[in-house]
């Protein structure tokens, strides 16, 4: 199996560790923004404060959005603003860099404690401190751009002294039509109530607990002209367990590859995992595409060139119960081989009972079992201009594909009980259950000549569609 990216990869500056059975902690990144849309729509707002930053007293103080003292820029409404009471920032200046004349790498050390009296991070429901298989992750995002900006001596005239967030880990449009620049923790953070002043699972801070990581990310501002004052906005969105959400979305835009190369640098976010079999090969299409301008795509290719079947499959593991709806989306091109009668390029989902599979083949596409042959009667030919699916699962009584994605008349509809019996979760060490997933899969059939072209995928529990 080869993977192969246009995109550079981002180089990540602090040290962190993710296990299932522990807390994960997040990742720091200096980088370009990439366009790597968020959990959105339900997630929630947790509350957005101003940060002031004096560079000269090295102060970084942070106040609630609505308070009297902060001076919002003009045409900003503190009536969407939270409270401090549902999560508190720990901001504190770094070492900064002298980038030359009267320019400066401004540098904040960036932590955050979970005030509320339920856990963030994920949709899945846990007991610590057995912990859910992926997390879709905290993102906190700067609603408000650099504002207020001073200098040495009085105010700054215009043009002469600037201000530009110069690290973060993507843009998505959070709250605004323009996409906003955001820091991701790939992170579940337990409910901390009062606590939080004392380290604990629900603080990213934890040094305070013998043999705990400082799990911070760095926010990086590029100041020109003798700054000395600045303030900015922060939000932040992120994923609520039952009851206080009931549906929860997950995008992956193909302008880098969907898999983490280490846990220094997840390249999605959230970051998918890859199972392959050696031979399937992975790009980002077309060469020198450029990230957040939605002219890249995910290209798999599997041919029969080492005689063996294939496989080459992305797949998360955030749970899909068997009572929720759910759905996966994509926009996808399938060129499967012309002439086969074996479905050779897939999308799908699974709840602990049932596994709801689309396969493609050059000649039919339909619901699969899972050894990828194709449900009789649950089938409908090939079309190669469709490009953009759906397959959805309603509950315990059906699942339905849809194509175009966004159509309301499903091309095959089939019974909850008629579909195969959902695969268990391995036994080695690893092992994850594949809720959703995507990719080229031609084992343990014989051996097909594939290629797919996704542009973006998306996931939704607890709806049918978008």
């Amino acid at each position: 199996m080869k993977h192969t990216s246009v995109s550079s990869n981002r180089t990540l500056l602090a040290s962190f560790a993710l296990v299932c059975v522990a807390v994960v902690g997040c990742h720091d990144a200096e980088t370009a923004p990439k366009m790597i849309p968020t959990p959105s729509g339900p997630m929630k707002d947790l509350g957005t404060v101003i940060v002031h930053v004096d560079l000269i007293h090295h102060k970084v103080d942070v106040q609630p959005a609505n308070s009297s003292s902060v001076k919002l820029p003009p045409g900003v409404s503190a009536r969407f603003f939270g409270t401090a009471a549902q999560i508190e920032y720990a901001l504190v200046e770094q070492n900064n860099t002298p980038l030359g004349g009267t320019d400066i790498e401004y540098n904040i050390h960036a932590d955050f404690s979970n005030l509320l009296p339920f856990a963030i991070g994920t949709n899945s429901p846990y007991t610590s401190p057995t912990y859910p298989q992926d997390t879709m992750g905290v993102y906190v995002y700067f609603a408000i751009l650099p504002y207020n900006i001073q200098r040495l001596g009085g105010p700054c005239p215009a043009g002469q002294c600037t201000v530009t967030i110069d690290s973060a880990d993507g843009v998505y449009p959070f709250t605004t039509g323009t996409p906003q620049q955001y820091v991701f923790w790939k992170s579940i953070l337990d409910s901390g109530g009062l606590n939080a002043q004392r380290p604990g699972r629900f603080e990213t801070n934890q040094s305070g607990i013998t043999g705990g990581i400082d799990y911070y990310r760095r926010m990086s501002f590029h100041t020109h002209g003798n700054v000395s004052d600045f303030s900015f906005g922060i939000a932040m969105a992120a994923p609520w367990v039952e009851p206080h959400e009931n549906r929860w979305k997950v995008f992956y835009v193909a302008d880098s590859l969907p898999n983490r190369i280490n846990l220094f640098n997840l390249r999605s976010d959230p970051d998918w995992r890859v199972l392959g079999t050696g031979g399937g090969v992975a790009t980002i299409q077309a060469p020198g595409c450029t990230a957040g301008t939605n002219t890249c795509a995910l290209q798999l290719v599997s041919t029969t060139a080492s005689a063996a079947p294939e496989t080459l499959l992305y797949y998360r593991s955030d749970s899909l119960r068997a009572s929720q709806d759910g759905y996966i989306a994509a926009t996808m091109t399938a060129t499967p081989s012309a002439l086969s009668t074996s479905p050779s390029i897939f999308l799908g989902l699974k709840d602990p009972a049932k596994f709801v599979q689309l396969g493609i083949s050059g000649t039919v596409t339909g619901f699969t079992d899972t050894t990828g042959a194709f449900i009789p009667t649950f089938t409908v030919a090939t079309d190669p201009s469709r490009t953009s699916w759906r397959v959805s699962k309603v509950g315990t009584t059906s699942a339905a594909i849809y194509s175009p994605a966004n159509s309301g008349v499903p091309l095959v509809t089939i019974p909850y009980s008629a579909l195969p019996v959902a695969p268990a979760r391995g036994v080695n060490l690893g092992d994850y259950d594949h809720f959703f997933f995507f990719g080229n899969l031609t084992q343990p059939l014989t051996a097909t000549d594939a290629t797919s072209v996704w542009s973006n995928i998306n996931y939704e529990i607890g709806v049918l569609g978008p």
